[in-house]
């Protein structure tokens, strides 16, 4: 048996996986809060998550009647680029910093334009990717700005996973995949960037950690992390990796050609690729590690879920009532447009963006097209995309869906109708966690084989090869309607985008 923990913004999922039978046995989900008292700051308390992935832990033995003593390791997902700081006595200085905090902005924007002139490039021709807001970088410079005495203190910085991970082993390592959203990663050698680190602080190179491969171990479950979650100690916790990287895991994407579409506070779209994608001039796909040994380019949005319930709450329509209020409009909800840009946005960059919505008359300004407009919205935004892909010359015939989203099937539709793709809503929602507990099966085969090489399609589930969950084909007449409206759409899009950047 292996656990699959994965912490996220909203709450941390757990997950019981049976890979002798292939099967989950269990899942559970608790909370967190954020705390969001400034503009543009998103944080939590790391002691959350603890808490949080105990909870978890303890409710799936118990749903699943299991003995302890059965789990034999455990995989970590954690949402990507958010900032953990430790003293030398390993004790949290302040609150995590979180993906979606965009206090950074302005600090980042200097330090990119100081990089270059000291050094004469661009940063991202350095380490191979585009450095968003949304990454740890603008974060930790944020910290030696604001929090002179906070950034003094700091001996140890971590990702949200890498937190777990070391409380879990007392253990100081990282993987590829979660570390190169960082900002201070070389993408294509995979090693920290000795130069970035050398601006941001004398030290700093020294306070980061051990860079390990996907399939290693992070360490052993720890006596005092067993009596905490009620485990075993000494059974083995895998390297992990960023929620982007396990759902790629958890969703079969381990090969080119293969496109996974998460539908959570964010939204990602992510394939699979033997090398690092060349993207000089495209600002827009994050081209990460992934946490299988390649590559994983992806590229995100800031607003899909978050965005959709504000306007869900505002109109006081139940989650439950959901599909039939998007089933009470049609493709392009009468001509109502929403850019749902309520945190900033990230495709297109522009963090100091905000909501609109155009187009409102008599006849539309109803409850079922607001909620149809907001949907289409995100979901435009996201399928632009599979064009950035396209014009790298990759090319899918199907997505998986995953992510709260996934829960609609009306969306999934929706999905299909504006892609024109066959959409797949995998039998295993929970993607991230699954992907957890197979990397950590994995992490063990490794172990197991006295060094020999295992490959992970060697302990990937049969379900993957079956395409087993519901598949969704496009709606001929939607699809048609779609193609009319979609570019008309991105033409607004534009017209928005140029007002920010002059």
């Amino acid at each position: 048996m292996f656990l699959g923990i994965d912490c996220g913004t909203q709450g941390t999922k757990v997950l019981l996986w049976d890979a002798e039978n292939q099967e989950v046995l269990a899942t559970s989900c608790h909370a967190h809060s954020l705390i969001c008292d400034r503009l543009g700051q998103k944080e939590q308390l790391t002691a959350d998550w603890l808490i949080a992935m105990r909870a978890g832990v303890r409710d799936v033995m118990l749903k699943a009647g299991i003995n302890p003593e059965k789990v034999i390791g455990i995989g970590v997902s954690g949402q990507q680029h958010g900032l953990v700081l430790l003293n030398r006595s390993d004790e949290v200085i302040r609150p995590a910093k979180l993906w979606c905090d965009t206090e950074s902005h302005a600090v980042l924007k200097q330090f990119l334009h100081e990089y270059q002139y000291v050094y004469g490039q661009d940063l991202s021709a350095v380490i191979g990717i585009q450095v968003p807001v949304a990454f740890t970088l603008g974060k930790l410079l944020w910290v030696r700005k604001y929090e002179a005495t906070n950034f003094a203190q700091i001996d140890k910085i971590l990702l949200p996973h890498d937190y777990l991970n070391f409380f879990l082993t007392g253990e100081y390592r990282t993987e590829a995949g979660d570390a190169s959203g960082t900002g201070y990663f070389d993408t294509c050698n995979k090693i920290w960037c000795s130069t970035i680190l050398e601006l941001l602080g004398p030290g700093l190179y020294r306070k980061l950690p051990e860079v390990i491969e996907s399939d290693s171990a992070q360490g052993y479950l720890s006596v005092d992390a067993a009596s905490y979650l009620g485990l075993q100690a000494g059974i083995v916790v895998s390297s992990g990796g960023g929620d982007n990287m396990m759902s790629a895991i958890g969703t079969g994407n381990i090969l080119p050609g293969q496109l996974t579409m998460s539908l959570g506070t964010s939204g990602t779209l992510s394939t699979c690729q033997p090398e690092q994608l060349n993207c000089t001039g495209s600002t827009d796909i994050n081209t990460f590690c992934s946490s299988t040994g390649d590559w994983l380019p992806l590229v995100s949005t800031m607003n899909v879920t978050n965005a959709i319930n504000t306007y869900r709450q505002l109109m006081d329509i139940d989650i439950k009532d959901f599909d039939n209020y998007l089933l009470a409009s049609q493709p392009g909800a009468e001509g109502l447009f929403s850019f749902p840009w309520l945190n900033g946005a990230r495709l297109p960059n522009l963090p100091n963006a905000r909501g609109e919505i155009s187009g409102i008359t008599m006849a539309n300004f109803t409850k079922p097209h607001m909620l149809r407009s907001v949907v289409e919205g995100v979901t435009f935004n996201l399928c632009k995309g599979i064009e950035i892909f396209n014009a790298q010359g990759l090319a899918f015939d199907s997505i998986n869906v995953i992510g709260g989203g996934a829960n609609s099937r009306v969306w999934c539709a929706m999905i299909a109708d504006i892609t024109g793709l066959s959409v797949t809503r995998p039998a295993v929602p929970d993607a991230a966690a699954l992907g957890a507990a197979i990397q950590a099966h994995w992490c063990f085969r490794c172990l197991s084989t006295s060094g020999q090489p295992v490959a992970l399609s060697a302990v990937m589930p049969e379900m993957f090869k079956t395409k087993q969950g519901e598949m969704i084909e496009p709606n001929p007449v939607h699809s048609a309607r779609y193609r009319e409206i979609y570019p008309t759409y991105h033409a607004e899009v534009d017209r928005l985008k140029a007002l920010y950047l002059t």
